[in-house]
């Protein structure tokens, strides 16, 4: 079984020191979402981890994490649209404020409360991303990638495996290979990363190929091409680079012509 490590209780000081604003007391404050105001000097982007904090008495601290899912900027002071071109020129005062809003993701301990306006928001970092996002709870951590913030995010093994679940969807734009090209990377992952135990040395992968022939030849250098091998540096965490195909049988349908790598 897993071991829960809360937020509050395993996020040290040094993670929780990059304050990024305060919760906006100008919009409604709820325990699954809410708006911060962006200190001047810094920026939250989409995808960005956030960490808050709420003192309840006779409950101890109640820690809220979420992740920022729209950022806007406006100016204060303003009341028309064309007010942008005289505040521009210097004839009316307004100063620019950013907010963020955040979707949370973990409140620890469970007590559903909407963070206090005025609360200073930190960005979240090491363990405190970690217990945000949920990854300390996970016993089979498969990389799938890393975040806008460049450190690695991570599937949970126990869904794809049968051991809760199965199943994995990958969405994306149709006709690039967006989708393929991930399904492929986790199959990498999968075989690579360790999460299959005592249990690698058997497993294979099965791919239906429907569209050409090019996955039949992913262990191959694409024909022509003069791009250099990809240096591993914001994908450090994931996999060791070794053979992409590694526990894939790939197998051509009888009595169709040899292909050749494209």
């Amino acid at each position: 079984m897993g071991h829960d490590v809360g937020v509050a209780d395993e996020t040290g000081e040094a993670e929780l020191v990059d304050v990024v604003g305060r919760v906006l007391g100008t919009a409604d404050a709820t325990p699954l979402q809410f708006w911060t105001a962006v200190a001047p000097g810094s920026y939250l982007q989409l995808d960005d981890v956030v960490v808050t904090r709420r003192e309840l008495p006779d409950r101890g601290p109640v820690t809220i994490a979420g992740v920022v899912t729209q950022v806007r900027a406006r100016h204060e002071g303003a009341q028309f649209d064309s007010d942008v071109f005289a505040i521009a020129d210097g004839t009316l005062p307004a100063m620019v404020q950013e907010a963020a809003e955040i979707t949370t993701t973990r409140v620890d301990p469970e007590l559903y409360v909407p963070p206090s306006p005025g609360a200073v928001v930190h960005r979240a970092r090491g363990d405190a991303r970690a217990a945000a996002l949920h990854f300390d709870r996970m016993e089979k951590r498969i990389p799938m990638g890393t975040g806008r913030d460049g450190a690695p995010a991570y599937l949970n093994g126990d869904f794809l495996d049968g051991s809760r679940g199965a199943h994995v969807s990958i969405s994306g734009i149709s006709g690039v290979a967006t989708k393929t090209s991930f399904a492929t990377f986790l199959l990498y992952s999968v075989f690579r990363s360790g999460v299959l135990g005592g249990d690698a040395i058997n497993a294979k992968a099965l791919i239906f190929n429907v569209k050409g022939e090019d996955l039949l030849f992913l262990d191959h250098p694409t024909r022509g091409s003069t791009r250099p091998p990809p240096r591993r540096t914001r994908h450090s965490a994931c996999p060791p680079p070794r053979s992409p195909t590694s526990g894939c049988t790939r197998r051509r349908v009888p009595g169709t012509p040899p292909a050749r790598p494209t």
